[in-house]
């Protein structure tokens, strides 16, 4: 009778969570009301720049997640550093069976078990040039890379590894090349713990002479602790670490992994000074075909009135006088 009633108590609380939490999503429904004028001006200094996203102690020691992380930048990528890098294929040390607790589960077939093995890597190689494509560099698209090595023949990690970094470079067009290797991809659970640990390190080599511009690797801990003091409790937790374990967690650990690597390489300004030096020369270029004030414009609008004589020069003291923020500029237009 007391199991009863205790269970009908825990019951009504959950009950009670429930329905707080569909009013609390009733009361803070999107609105999209604008809260701002419209007037607020683009391209400011962006706060935190190069330190947004990468995790503190603090925030390592709360979810329990050591890093792992290395990192090591020789001399030559601050003295020569490459404009135009190349995302190789991935390598996958781990393999494409689902491992839980340690044991890997074989798929179906050695195609399916081969296609994992595939996905794993590229998921990684994707959130890798999505954080990648933001920086000073100028990227190559994943596709065009893919399209090359496929005509070359080159469809396996050993013979990637066997191509001269030099070779590749000239066919791809590219100053480096990034190789990349899953070491982690695993999945704990043990009821009331839970841990998703996916791995990843990175090599970027001259396409010159084959010499390291950095290397570096960093491995994600996602875990969830939960504590249960009835069966009830063990019932819930068990099955909120279970839905823990769902494929969208495994990305956001993916995505933190790739993150932390990318904040890592050393911003070259001076490639941000080109940039903003082209822009500029780009606009100016694309402004002498517009007409000035003292040139006679033949068309007329709509009311009858001459169609914007003074761009030209409205538009060109404005580029005198714009400066472009350094930090918040997209880089990397082809």
């Amino acid at each position: 009778m007391k199991r009863f009633i205790s269970f009908l108590k825990n019951l009504k609380g959950l009950i009670v969570l429930v329905l707080i939490a569909l009013c609390t999503a009733g009361c803070f429904s999107r609105n999209s009301d604008r809260k701002t004028t419209g007037d607020e001006p683009f391209f400011q200094d962006e706060a935190g720049l190069a330190e947004h996203g990468k995790k503190t102690t603090l925030d390592r020691l709360y979810q329990l997640d050591p890093g792992d992380n290395e990192f090591k930048i020789s001399d030559n990528y601050y003295t020569d550093p490459p404009r135009k890098i190349a995302i190789l294929p991935f390598d996958n040390l781990v393999g494409g069976k689902y491992i839980l607790n340690s044991v890997p589960i074989p798929r179906f077939s050695k195609k399916k078990t081969d296609g994992w093995n595939w996905t794993y890597a590229n998921r990684l190689r994707r959130f890798f040039f999505g954080h990648f494509a933001s920086r000073e560099f100028v990227d190559i698209e994943l596709m065009y890379i893919d399209g090359m090595l496929q005509e070359l023949g080159v469809s396996t990690p050993n013979e990637l590894y066997k191509m001269p970094a030099q070779e590749l470079g000239r066919i791809l067009g590219a100053d480096a090349l990034i190789y990349g290797k899953v070491t982690e991809y695993k999945n704990s659970y043990y009821a009331l713990y839970k841990q998703i640990r996916i791995g990843l390190s990175i090599k970027c080599v001259s396409t010159k002479d084959g010499s390291l511009f950095f290397e570096g690797e960093q491995v994600r801990h996602d875990n969830d602790i939960r504590v249960a003091t009835n069966p009830l409790d063990m019932v819930i937790a068990s099955f909120q670490n279970s839905m823990s374990m769902r494929d969208v967690y495994a990305a956001r650990a993916s995505e933190e992994v790739v993150r932390e690597l990318v904040l890592r390489i050393p911003i070259v300004n001076s490639f941000i000074e080109e940039e903003e030096k082209r822009i500029k020369e780009r606009i100016k270029e694309q402004l002498s075909f517009l007409p000035t004030s003292d040139t006679p414009v033949s068309d007329k609008g709509n009311d009858g009135d001459t169609a914007f004589p003074h761009v030209h020069d409205d538009i060109e003291k404005r580029t005198q006088a714009q400066t472009f923020p350094s930090d918040t500029l997209k880089y990397g237009v082809q």
